[in-house]
């Protein structure tokens, strides 16, 4: 039984270490949806890795959201795909020295979970009437990542512009794209990330599969070159028996307001610059 003293001791370091805990200075990071890789790996490694500040994840829709509390000064850091930032600088040419690269942290590619006797398996067959109504496929929140994506995919592809469009998503999705009142549902991830949820929902119901994205008009780049989306063969299972897709891929961004602590953001920086690897969901072996 500990005595009174040695309670009293542990109390006071207890305390101590909530002081010390408060006074770190709070960064707010607009990071995803929980079980996505923005949410579980990015925000939580960058927690572990910035031990210096106190880290504070915020959970939103996507990389939409992300950027727009970003720029309103609502958050310090976000993280969010780089067509999503190419959209976003596209609509808001006057504010483009508001926020700024930290760095590039990994791809983020586009999966397609359709139904593998369903009337809609390929992308041209998205892009035609079926039983005579338009297809339909659930993107997620409209402030997502996807959502984003999508309309992007449909600029460079126009005919995904027949395909109708629903702010739904997550496994509740996959569960009614099984059913039939979807055709299709989407969302994008670290190709990395062979855990994330809705592969792993996709990979236990044999009624679903994922869909290739094989069409060349889906590339895309800035006028600088600076590459937005390119094609990729990404695994989908690891083991024995590996499965791939073909898809497109564009590159997940950490992003900071230009007026951050210069000195969090040469921390920033350089953990991005020499220890990527740290933020990063775990790599196959």
């Amino acid at each position: 039984m500990r005595s009174a003293a040695a309670i009293a001791t542990l109390a006071f370091f207890a305390s101590g270490a909530a002081l010390a805990a408060a006074g770190k200075q709070a960064i707010w990071v607009a990071s995803g949806a929980e079980g996505g890789t923005y949410l579980e790996f990015y925000a939580r490694n960058l927690a572990t890795q910035m031990s210096d500040y106190r880290i504070l994840p915020r959970r939103t829709t996507g990389s939409q959201e992300n950027l727009r509390l970003l720029a309103e000064g609502d958050v310090q850091l976000a993280f969010a795909q780089a067509d999503a930032y190419a959209s976003w600088l596209a609509e808001n040419p006057e504010r483009q020295d508001d926020l700024l690269i930290v760095g590039r942290l990994a791809d983020e590619c586009v999966y397609v979970a359709v139904r593998t006797e369903g009337p809609v398996t390929t992308l041209a067959q998205l892009e035609a009437p079926v039983e005579g109504r338009a297809p339909k496929i659930a993107v997620g929140p409209a402030d997502g990542g996807m959502s984003g994506t999508w309309s992007y995919l449909v600029g460079l592809e126009p005919g995904l512009a027949a395909a109708e469009v629903v702010h739904d998503g997550d496994t509740l999705a996959l569960n009614q794209l099984a059913v039939g009142r979807f055709d299709a549902v989407a969302w994008v991830t670290d190709p990395m990330n062979l855990d994330h949820k809705l592969l792993r929902a996709v990979q236990a119901n044999d009624a679903l599969e994922l869909m290739n994205l094989e069409s060349a008009a889906l590339e895309s780049a800035l006028p600088d070159g600076t590459r937005i989306h390119e094609r990729k063969s990404v695994e989908t299972a690891s083991g024995r028996r590996p499965k791939s897709i073909e898809t497109v891929c564009t590159s997940a961004l950490l992003l900071a307001r230009s007026d951050i602590d210069k000195e969090l953001l040469r921390k920033l920086a350089d953990l991005v610059g020499l220890h990527l690897d740290r933020l990063l969901p775990p790599r196959k072996r």
